[in-house]
């Protein structure tokens, strides 16, 4: 089972991977091009930092609704609940 801390190891060792491809001169250029056309939309470090820290904070057993809602006022959302737009609301998981 894979824990938080790891996962997030694992995200942000990926976009400095796709990094090093990009700026790789020695990779085909169609590499090169598909690891930048990824990372434009990768998260950032901080960015995934940012969600962890609002995970921890959903899932502290101490919260109150105020303080719930004073953390997720100024939330962005990273993520979906599907790959379309169009089927995002039914919180299904598409594979």
């Amino acid at each position: 089972m894979t824990l938080p801390h790891e996962r997030t190891r694992a995200v942000i060792k990926c976009e400095e991977f796709l990094r090093q491809l990009v700026l790789d001169s020695e990779l085909p250029q169609d590499i090169r091009s598909h690891a930048n056309h990824l990372l434009r939309h990768y998260p950032s470090a901080a960015q995934v930092y940012s969600l962890g820290r609002l995970e921890e904070f959903l899932t502290n057993d101490e919260l109150d609704t105020e303080h719930l809602r004073r953390i997720t006022a100024h939330h962005q959302r990273m993520f979906s609940s599907a790959l379309n737009p169009s089927s995002a609301s039914r919180h299904d998981v598409e594979r």
